[in-house]
């Protein structure tokens, strides 16, 4: 019995150090199948995910169940479902309701979700038939991209509105987020801010990072968050995180996704805290995570000298050079979950692990090294 710990840590050979911001943390796993293109939400403080597919060599199901976060107990409650099984559609949250349409199983129906009163009900067709482009919402209204055209629906008249195209076609699998007062579309490496009061698009700065899409933007403070996605093409993924200050028009590195790296997740923030969750990268994921930005942990940047893991493939034991004493460690599955942990003199016991392969995280106090 052979174990695959995937991961090289540059350990030594210290040339730097750089402050990345923000902290994961696992929650309670989603309480229905994991799933990829779901939707999600927030109102009145609490999270909502659903829809969403799975697809591959066997055949493909899409999902009609909606799920409620509390991230006061950490627990998940099944809320009534989406009146038809449906994914790649399109969600914006707006005076605490939530609004869910187009995708792979509608044209330009939407519907509202109201927690209050637990049930969706229909609304105004949207004027083009949206899906795969993340919806979002600034200045009381709701807006949906289609290509390079742009919607806004207002949920005091129940009516929508059109309005000034984007500056170049919405791929599909763009995301977006919001600071409340502007929506901010990223389409490969392009962003582009959208300002509802003077209805233009103004273009930003180019995202830096690997992702070009399959990602799903929140924000958090009126800073913009955008993880992992797919490299160039679906077979690749990045545990990535980049934030946005539209402030001073500023990407930023922040703490890399943990756990598996995905495109395809769902996203949505509460309060001061940003939640992730879903996905697939080749395993339908049902995992979520928690971000606390407020937290900042310092990553050294090496080169020259490393410190690899050996043997790997591994049978009872693994060493890791030039590591210090009673760091503390944590296996994960493929899928996510921590699958054990503890403090390293140097050495970790695999012994009782199963056959397959794991992502190992080091830490020391908040200096993080994960490689997938």
């Amino acid at each position: 019995m052979k174990i695959a710990i995937l991961g090289v840590f540059c350990i030594s050979g210290f040339i730097s150090a750089q402050t990345l911001t923000g902290t994961w943390e696992k929650k309670a796993s989603l309480g229905g199948t994991g799933r990829h293109r779901g939707v999600g939400g927030n109102a009145w403080n609490k999270g909502y995910i659903g829809l969403g597919h799975v697809n591959g060599a066997g055949a493909d199901i899409s999902y009609k169940d909606w799920w409620e976060y509390d991230p006061a107990t950490d627990s998940w409650t099944q809320k009534a479902d989406y009146p038809i099984p449906n994914h790649g559609a399109v969600a914006f949250s707006v005076d605490n309701r939530i609004f869910v349409g187009g995708g792979s199983a509608l044209t330009n129906q939407f519907y509202a979700f109201d927690p209050l009163t637990n049930d969706w009900s229909p609304i105004s067709p949207c004027p083009f038939n949206p899906g795969d482009v993340q919806g979002f919402s600034a200045d009381d209204k709701g807006y949906v991209v289609f290509q390079n055209q742009l919607a806004a629906y207002d949920p005091g008249t129940n009516t929508w509105l059109m309005k000034a195209n984007v500056p170049m076609n919405a791929s599909n699998w763009s995301c977006a987020f919001s600071n409340g007062s502007s929506g901010f579309l990223k389409i490969g490496h392009a962003l582009f801010e959208y300002k509802p009061l003077q209805d233009e698009w103004i273009p930003r700065a180019n995202h830096p990072g690997l992702s070009t899409g399959g990602s799903y933007g929140f924000s958090i403070n009126g800073i913009g968050y955008m993880a992992s996605g797919y490299v160039g093409g679906l077979s690749t993924v990045t545990e990535e995180v980049w934030s946005f200050n539209p402030g001073n028009n500023t990407w930023t590195r922040v703490a890399d996704l943990p756990g598996s790296s995905r495109r395809f997740y769902t996203a949505f923030s509460i309060a001061n805290k940003g939640f992730l969750g879903t996905g697939t990268n080749g395993i339908n994921l049902n995992d979520f995570w928690e971000f606390d930005p407020s937290i900042t942990a310092s990553v050294e940047v090496q080169e020259g000298l490393h410190g690899p893991l050996y043997p790997n493939p591994a049978t009872t034991e693994m060493f890791v050079q030039n590591v210090l004493k009673e760091m503390p460690y944590q296996i994960y599955s493929l899928l996510g979950d921590c699958v054990d942990q503890g403090l390293t003199e140097g050495t970790i016991s695999v012994e009782k692990l199963p056959k397959g392969a794991y992502l190992l995280s080091i830490n020391f106090n908040r200096h993080v090294f994960v490689k997938q």
